[in-house]
């Protein structure tokens, strides 16, 4: 009677023990499969990025690799003359491509919390593009990553909580002419794109010249500022705004500098839209590394 009392006793144990285990099975293979859920997708959004990014560097025409000579210079308004001395492009190649890295804050809104971010940039001249890979701190835990791009004159962005769920997705239209002013105003960070034909300069006094970029059927024009030694000070253009959805006055002051490769280029700086009830600076950023001609 013992042996069967404790046959009987050992039995019921062991189906607790099968049903637990069997419980915690399930759950860890849930998790498992809610974790591969969510982490699948993400790694097919970052290496669709990573494809946007060797598509992009693969396109990229190697320029010749001539010294850049006083010459060169000759048919450049004062200013833009003064800033590439300053920068220290004479005696040296025109860059193909570049690549930087940024850390900074970025708001959405006037009213809302800044966020934290690093990001990675890559540029090409010829023909002109870029794409801007970041990842923003929204919450503990909680990240906004995806990318902008400029690519054969069309604007686009990508942006996913937790690279899964999309917050913004859209391409081209007004797009295009806010990508494309992006491009030109972030030139001062490859100071010898303002060489590329692609863009033209007229003087607009002592200190203030104007740039014009046509590529692909787009043009947009900004005006750039210096100071007496020819540092970039700030720009200012007309910009679509996607999320006030019409072109708003957009400026870019600069705060700091620094050197890369022997290239003096603006390190800090902000980005300012001017909206109906006033300024709203909604990017504060850092350049921290800059290579020029990166290896492929």
């Amino acid at each position: 009677m013992e042996r069967d009392h404790r046959s009987k006793w050992e039995n019921r144990c062991s189906m607790k023990i099968s049903r637990k285990t069997g419980g915690i099975l399930i759950l860890a293979g849930s998790s498992f499969l809610l974790l591969a859920v969510g982490i699948v997708p993400a790694q097919l959004h970052d290496r669709r990025i990573e494809d946007e990014e060797r598509a992009l560097l693969g396109a990229s025409r190697h320029l010749e690799s001539t010294a850049i000579t006083e010459q060169d210079l000759d048919e450049l308004p004062e200013p833009v003359q003064r800033w590439l001395r300053w920068a220290g492009v004479v005696g040296k190649p025109r860059v193909s491509a570049v690549r930087l890295t940024q850390k900074g804050d970025f708001r959405l809104a006037p009213d809302r919390s800044w966020m934290p971010f690093t990001a990675v940039q890559h540029y090409t001249i010829d023909p002109p593009g870029f794409i801007w890979t970041v990842s923003m701190k929204m919450f503990p835990f909680v990240e906004i990553a995806g990318r902008d791009k400029y690519e054969d004159g069309e604007g686009s962005i990508d942006m996913r909580v937790l690279s899964l769920v999309p917050v913004a997705k859209k391409a081209g239209g007004e797009l295009n002419q806010g990508a494309a002013l992006r491009y030109l105003n972030e030139i001062m960070w490859f100071p010898t794109a303002a060489l590329s034909p692609a863009i033209t300069w007229t003087e607009d006094d002592a200190n203030s010249a104007i740039a014009i970029f046509s590529h692909v059927g787009i043009t947009v024009t900004a005006q750039f500022f210096f100071d007496a030694d020819g540092r970039i000070v700030n720009m200012t253009a007309s910009r679509y705004n996607d999320e006030q959805g019409e072109i708003l006055p957009w400026s870019t002051p600069i705060d700091g500098y620094g050197e890369f490769a022997g290239i003096r280029i603006p390190v800090e700086g902000r980005g300012i839209w001017e909206y109906s009830d006033g300024s709203f600076e909604y990017i504060r950023l850092t350049i921290q590394e800059v290579e020029y001609d990166p290896p492929a």
